[in-house]
C-alpha cells in the first residue's frame, strides 16, 4: 500500500492522494523541466512534503491544506470537519 499514486510524466510528476476531510483525491504537479513551478516536492514517498499551500475546492467543498513530513494540516477556511486539525496522511486502497 502507497500514501502517494505516482505518475511520471516526461515533464514531470503528478502525486495523488486521498483526502479523509472531503473524501476527494487531490494532486500535486511537480514540473522537473524547468518550466512553470506547481508545487516542491522533498522526494520522500513516506514522509512527503509539498510547498505551497494545496487548495482544492469544488461546487459544495472547499479544502485547504499543507503537507508536511506525511501529516495533512488542514486550514481553517475548510469547509469539512477536519478544518483545523492535523492528520496523517492516510493508505490509498
Amino acid at each position: 500500500m502507497s500514501k502517494l499514486v505516482v505518475r511520471s510524466l516526461p515533464w514531470g510528476s503528478f502525486y495523488r492522494f486521498s483526502c479523509p476531510g472531503c473524501k476527494h483525491d487531490h494532486v500535486y504537479t511537480v514540473r522537473t523541466d524547468g518550466k512553470e513551478v506547481c508545487w516542491s516536492f522533498n522526494g520522500d514517498l513516506d514522509h512527503p512534503t509539498f510547498s505551497p499551500s494545496l487548495l482544492n475546492t469544488t461546487e459544495t467543498t472547499r479544502c485547504h491544506l499543507f503537507l508536511t513530513d506525511g501529516k495533512l494540516q488542514f486550514l481553517g477556511d475548510c469547509t469539512h470537519h477536519l478544518a483545523g486539525q492535523t492528520v496523517d496522511l492516510p493508505y490509498i486502497d
